[in-house]
């Protein structure tokens, strides 16, 4: 008998390395059947593909590691999905207006189709893409917010929608790579964070306004979600392998063993044992005792800076008082010992360290850490548009004013909801 193959393909080709998951999914499951892994080797700076031809070698080799442990399932995917970062990548709000003009004056299905199309038809200059919109909230008569309008009482309702673009040529590297690789057709996209919150977040951190800070090698990326919409999202140009390279200027240390220190739990073990100097050798090849508190220092400069930043971003759009779910801190970089404690320092938060859940595969603990949230929370995400699009196929694509809302302006959280309710725990 024939086997239908459900099959969808994650890629992350990040700044320390590319990694590919491969699922398989069913209608109530979605399961991990491949991983492939390589370091990025100077590839890719801060998000962004810097060499073509390495990377081309390096997402091969991915590719195959991957198709390999999977039975050779790579060529029956039926979609690919790429994390993208880096690319000059902004977010924005747009608004759009309907008016309620039925003798009740409440609000249908109607309005709030046409506020939301007129919200996401936002154009863009010529050199920029649109990445990914998700809805923000509604606002009723200019004076009250919400996030579910149906049948609510009003004269006008306004739709917000965050909308994430970047630069249109930076951003097709990505597809191009792809294609180089032998890929059949270009892949979806979807922005660092925001695949970090299908593969991350509970209902609570959805409902109650989360903070999510994805602290990787190259770059941090941040987004916000609160009341059912995502608020803000962006990029700052800061990542751990900042971390390192403070440390091999500032005390004269091959920028390799600075790395050991960090991503080995060397420093920490050092720090735990209350050692007062840690014997190294220096770039001219000389041992030299340094005192402790030195590396200590410079690292949390360093980590203290990124997250200040965030904070007076967040703070300035004034999205901090939306944050009762306090922070998830993801990414390599929140592996490090200090990484939670500077944050709570600076932002005054409560906090926890994400890692992919409900991971159902034949590798699980391999998939038990920050680093791949980002390319397990991509695969999520194509899962979701794999269902969305096979519902729609079902049951006739835009019949109702439904189907057309859940195509164009779906809620974030509702739709991480039903993703997680399709899901088996």
């Amino acid at each position: 008998m024939f086997k239908q193959h459900n099959i969808i393909t994650a890629l992350e080709i990040g700044t320390s390395k590319v990694c590919v998951l491969i699922g398989e999914y069913t209608d109530d499951e979605l399961s991990v059947i491949g991983k492939g892994e390589v370091p990025s080797d100077g590839a890719v700076v801060k998000g962004e593909i810097v060499s073509m031809d390495l990377m081309i070698e390096k997402l091969i080799d991915a590719m195959e590691e991957a198709d390999q442990q999977s039975s050779n399932e790579l060529n029956n995917s039926a979609m690919y999905v790429v994390s993208v970062t880096g690319c000059d990548i902004s977010s924005m709000l747009s608004e759009g207006t309907a008016f309620v003009q039925n003798e009740e004056r409440r609000i249908s299905e109607d309005e709030i189709f046409e506020a939301v199309n007129n919200a996401k038809v936002h154009t863009l200059s010529v050199d920029r893409r649109r990445v990914n919109s998700f809805d923000a909230y509604y606002m009723l008569d200019g004076v009250r917010r919400s996030s579910q309008p149906l049948h609510q009482r009003a004269n006008v309702l306004k739709a917000y929608s965050h909308i994430i673009h970047g630069n249109s040529n930076r951003l097709e590297n990505f597809s191009a790579i792809l294609a180089d690789a032998g890929l059949d057709y270009a892949p979806e996209m979807i922005f660092s964070p925001i695949a970090d919150m299908f593969g991350l977040l509970s209902d609570d951190e959805l409902e109650n306004g989360t903070l999510l800070i994805d602290f990787g090698a190259g770059s941090t990326e941040y987004a916000v979600v609160c009341n059912s919409g995502v608020l803000a999202s962006g990029v700052i140009g800061i990542g751990f392998e900042h971390v390192a390279n403070d440390l091999a200027i500032g005390l004269n240390l091959p920028i390799s063993y600075c790395r050991k220190l960090l991503s080995d739990g060397l420093l920490e073990k050092y720090t735990r044992e209350n050692a007062q100097f840690i014997e190294c050798r220096t770039n001219s090849g000389s041992l030299r005792k340094i005192p402790l508190e030195s590396f200590n220092r410079i690292t949390d400069a360093r980590i203290r800076e990124l997250f200040e930043l965030i904070r007076n971003t967040i703070g300035k759009e004034s999205f901090w008082n939306n944050l009762a779910a306090g922070c998830v801190l993801t990414g390599g970089g929140a592996k490090f010992f200090q990484t939670q404690a500077i944050f709570n320092q600076v932002c005054d938060l409560p906090s926890r360290i994400g890692k992919p859940f409900n991971v159902a595969a034949a590798i699980p603990q391999e998939l038990n850490d920050p680093a791949y949230s980002t390319v397990y929370g991509a695969l999520r995400y194509g899962y979701m548009l794999a269902m969305q699009e096979e519902s729609r196929r079902s049951n006739g694509f835009g019949n109702t004013l439904k189907d057309k809302i859940s195509g164009i302006g779906d809620t974030f959280a509702r739709t991480l909801k039903n993703l997680r309710n399709t899901m088996k725990l």
